[in-house]
C-alpha cells in the first residue's frame, strides 16, 4: 500500500498534555519521570525518527529548567551551570565537545538526557573515552508510534481545531500515512485549511482525494 509523504512544515508543539503514552513509549516515560532520581548524572533516550524522542526530551527539559541544544550546534563552548538536552548526538561535528560537555555536567552536579535515534553501541562514535561513557550510562528505548499513539495524536490534533471527525475517517488515514508523529499536525493542518477552502467536511471520500493531491505533489 503507498505511503503518502507530507512535505509540509510547521512548527512542533510539545506539551506534557500532546504526548499520548502508549506501550511503544511506556518505558521510556517512565524514564523521564523518574528523575531526579537517575541511577546516573545523564541518560540516553533512543529511537527512531518520528517515534516522539524529541517531545518526550522537551517535557523533561520543561521539568527540569534545561537548557536545549542541538549536538550539531556543539562548539565546546556552551555556558556552564544548569541541566541540559542534547538532540541527536550522532550529528555532533565534533566529539570532543560532547565528550568535555558531559563531563562538565557530572562534575558540576548537572543532569544531562541526550537523544539518539539509535542504541548507544551503534553510535558511530571514535573517541574511547566518549564511547566508554556513554555505553556506562542508563538507556531509555521509545520504539516507532503504533496505531493508538497514531490515531490518539490525529484526535487531539482535530480537537484543538473544535472538528469532530468520525473514527473511520482516522482508521483510514492510519495505513495510509507516514508513520511518525511528526507528520500529524502537518496532515490535520493540511486538511483542515482545504476543507475550509471547499467548504467540505473531513470525510472519507475528501481524505481520499487531498491524500492522492499531496502524493501527486511529492513525486513532482
Amino acid at each position: 500500500m503507498s505511503q503518502y509523504a507530507l512535505s509540509l512544515t510547521l512548527p512542533p508543539v510539545f506539551s506534557v498534555d500532546n504526548f499520548i503514552v502508549s506501550s511503544c513509549n511506556h518505558e521510556a516515560w517512565e524514564w523521564i519521570h523518574t528523575w531526579p532520581t537517575w541511577p546516573a548524572h545523564a541518560l540516553i533516550l533512543y529511537g527512531p525518527q518520528g517515534s516522539g524522542k524529541t517531545h518526550l526530551g522537551h517535557i523533561w527539559a520543561q521539568h527540569a529548567a534545561a537548557q536545549v541544544i542541538a549536538a550539531s550546534a556543539l562548539t565546546g563552548d556552551e555556558p556552564g551551570g544548569g541541566h541540559i538536552l542534547v538532540e541527536d548526538i550522532e550529528q555532533v561535528t565534533n566529539q570532543t565537545h560532547l565528550l568535555h560537555l558531559f563531563n562538565y555536567t557530572r562534575e558540576n552536579g548537572s543532569y544531562m538526557l541526550m537523544t539518539a535515534n539509535t542504541a548507544p553501541h551503534s553510535l558511530p562514535f571514535t573517541l574511547p573515552d566518549l564511547t566508554s561513557r556513554l555505553l556506562s550510562l542508563p538507556t531509555a528505548q521509545i520504539a516507532q508510534a503504533d496505531d493508538a499513539v497514531l490515531a490518539g495524536a490525529m484526535r487531539k490534533q482535530f480537537n484543538d481545531r473544535q472538528m469532530k471527525i468520525d473514527d473511520g475517517v482516522i482508521d483510514y488515514i492510519l495505513p495510509r500515512m507516514e508513520r511518525s508523529l511528526s507528520r500529524i499536525k502537518e496532515l490535520v493542518e493540511n486538511l483542515d485549511s482545504n476543507a475550509l477552502a471547499e467548504r467540505k467536511n473531513i470525510t472519507v471520500p475528501f481524505v481520499k482525494r487531498m491524500l492522492e493531491k499531496l502524493y501527486l505533489q511529492y513525486l513532482l
